[in-house]
């Protein structure tokens, strides 16, 4: 008798502190931090946003190190979106870092890679405004073959 009567206890005691735990997270003065622990608010601005503008930070600096590494993630949370704005974005970020490491090829291709991985995308949205801006920035990249054929694509949708 006594054993169950610890166990309904304990069992009350639980419930208690867990509804408390929720009311004080509703009223927003929960204390020792635990609004944070325990009611995850969601960040303002999508990751990619935030990440590029780490990228910002860096190239104003001209800080190609940081640059490279907050671009790098910038690129994986816009892959993760579905999003082909945020490909754009980071795609331009990628020739700014070519043309301040000195016109390195490899920002440059990666550049091109997402340009065309954005392509895909505004494909399958069928929006060929998008891939029309994304052809007049392959002709800034003096890419005149993939900005003809990213065209043809925007074309197709019309």
């Amino acid at each position: 008798m006594i054993k169950t009567r610890w166990d309904q206890a304990l069992a009350g005691l639980a419930v208690v502190g867990t509804v408390g735990a929720f009311a004080l997270g509703a009223s927003e003065s929960v204390p020792l931090g635990f609004d944070r622990a325990i009611f995850a608010r969601p960040a303002p601005t999508p990751a990619w946003l935030q990440r590029l503008a780490l990228v910002d930070e860096a190239l104003g600096r001209s800080d190609l190190s940081r640059a490279v590494y907050a671009w790098r993630e910038a690129y994986g949370a816009a892959v993760r979106t579905k999003s082909p704005q945020a490909l754009i974005a980071v795609a331009e970020r990628a020739v700014r870092i070519a043309e301040l490491g000195g016109g390195s090829s490899y920002f440059r291709n990666e550049a091109q890679y997402i340009y065309l991985h954005a392509a895909g995308r505004a494909r399958a949205e069928r929006s060929p405004a998008v891939i029309l801006g994304i052809a007049d920035a392959f002709d800034k990249l003096g890419d005149t073959e993939h900005a003809r054929q990213v065209r043809r694509l925007a074309e197709q949708l019309s």
